[in-house]
């Protein structure tokens, strides 16, 4: 599967976003991206949870394996919130095997337990991005 389609969103279109974002590549990042993931969704009146913890983990493996500082769209539209975060860094993202003794690098795992979908694209020479569908309810 390809990128998901990321549009402006349209004037009919109220209770719906979208976040272009080129935050710092600082540890700080995550926290200050998931608070506003957070309230934007519940200025809205929607179920939070799933996206912000799929957000952080999504901009965690960008900042630590990514080479650089990430790039992050936020989209919410029909009721489903299209999460992209990019790094420069060409090298494909590996999902370890499963190993409880282990105390870190089950991040992806997450992900996949709570995205609807996900998936990882490489972007020509920049790097790639990596993508996540959540459905928000109220």
């Amino acid at each position: 599967m390809s990128l998901p389609c990321l549009r402006p969103p349209s004037a009919e279109s109220a209770g719906e976003f979208r976040l272009d974002l080129f935050p710092p590549a600082t540890p700080q990042v995550v926290g200050v991206l998931r608070r506003l993931l957070r309230d934007m969704l519940g200025s809205v009146g929607l179920d939070h949870d799933a996206p912000c913890l799929i957000l952080s983990e999504l901009v965690t493996n960008a900042l630590v394996h990514g080479g650089g500082a990430p790039a992050v769209v936020l989209e919410l539209r029909d009721g489903r919130l299209y999460i992209t975060v990019s790094d420069a860094s060409p090298v494909p993202v590996v999902r370890r095997a499963p190993d409880t003794a282990r105390t870190g690098g089950r991040g992806l795992d997450l992900v996949d337990a709570l995205a609807d979908e996900w998936g990882v694209e490489l972007i020509g020479s920049y790097g790639k991005a990596v993508w996540a569908i959540s459905a928000v309810s109220v």
